[in-house]
């Protein structure tokens, strides 16, 4: 089995490491709605300086089986890759997935990093599924897990006004709640970026030992700009304290292009000065509204909290999410 780094810019190959992707998610998974290819192509071949990204693809003779993706922050977390793997299922159990496995090892080492961190998507009841005997055959362990949930669109009006009037008793005078699309102003960037950049310390990651990650306002007008291109729509709701004009809890909603029937809810979080007042509630509430408002084809919101993170499940919990599956995250020491 031969492993060989994939040009981004060759159409063919793309297009046939996209399939291999796509079955490989899909498998076992028929709620799965993937983004289109050209979306994807968009991604693949935007350059980030800050987290550069490797493709690398199993072939088995001329015909490419799996396909592993490689990321390597540079701007903080610096001991760090994370990666992900996929291998079409007609061609498992054949060795295209050790064979990237060694190679992404032995990237990982070339670029002086020490750990080395893998999602896996199971079934809740998975003790023992393939996936986790496949991580830990090579050396990975269990590090935290994820509950992916599912909220099925719409969610009634009465509800989502319930939870909000009940959020605004605690939040109104010293808050106000904006909802934007396509990103938030420049005059809010800044403080946005901060609350965002606490979500890798704040949010329980079990025993990987995340550093404040750096966005910036200049790179995150980046990454508007590459989902500008993809066609994708982002909606943020953010919470700003009236005394400082400052972000303190925001929202993030991301709609893919190629995948009308979803919605893939990103991060939440409240600054951690001013937790205790709803806010959570408050702009997930509120950007569900606009959702619902404004793009009604949208059937189903999915969405990641780890199973210790009681304060949010029990707010994804009130609003109707229900379990689909796990995320656990393997690690696995170079030093």
């Amino acid at each position: 089995m031969e492993t060989i780094l994939i040009d981004a810019h060759d159409d063919g190959l793309c297009a046939r490491a996209y399939e291999v992707i796509v079955a490989s998610k899909n498998h076992e998974r028929p709620w799965n709605e993937p983004p289109s290819l050209e979306e994807t192509l968009v991604e693949w071949r935007h350059v980030d300086k800050a987290e550069p990204m490797q493709m690398w693809g199993a072939f088995d003779g001329q015909e490419l089986v799996g396909v592993a993706t490689l990321w390597l922050p540079m701007e903080d977390n610096t001991s760090m890759a994370w990666f992900e793997l996929q291998v079409d299922p007609a061609h498992r159990g054949r060795g295209a997935g050790s064979a990237l496995v060694a190679r992404l090892v032995e990237r990982t080492r070339e670029e002086g990093r020490t750990t080395m961190v893998v999602d896996l998507i199971v079934p809740p009841d998975s003790d023992g599924h393939r996936y986790r005997r496949f991580a830990e055959r090579h050396g990975f362990h269990l590090s935290n897990t994820e509950i992916l949930r599912h909220l099925e669109l719409p969610v009634a009006d009465g509800l989502l006004d319930r939870h909000a009037e009940q959020a605004r008793q605690r939040w109104e005078g010293d808050y106000r709640l904006e909802t934007h699309v396509g990103g938030v102003p420049p005059r809010l960037q800044e403080s946005l970026c901060a609350v965002m950049n606490q979500l890798a310390v704040d949010a329980p990651t079990g025993d990987l030992d995340f550093e404040e990650e750096s966005l910036t306002p200049a790179r995150y007008e980046e990454h508007l700009e590459v989902f500008r291109q993809q066609g994708r729509v982002r909606l943020t709701t953010v919470a700003v304290h009236r005394s400082t004009d400052q972000v303190v809890a925001y929202s993030d909603l991301m709609l893919p292009s190629g995948a009308p029937g979803v919605a893939w809810q990103w991060g939440t979080l409240v600054h951690r000065d001013h937790r205790g007042r709803r806010l959570g509630m408050a702009v997930k509430v509120e950007n569900l509204r606009r959702l619902q408002a404004d793009h009604p084809e949208r059937r189903r919101v999915v969405t990641g909290n780890d199973e210790t993170n009681s304060w949010m499940v029990s707010i994804n919990e009130d609003l109707g999410f229900r379990i689909v599956e796990l995320n656990p995250a393997y690690q696995r020491s170079l030093a």
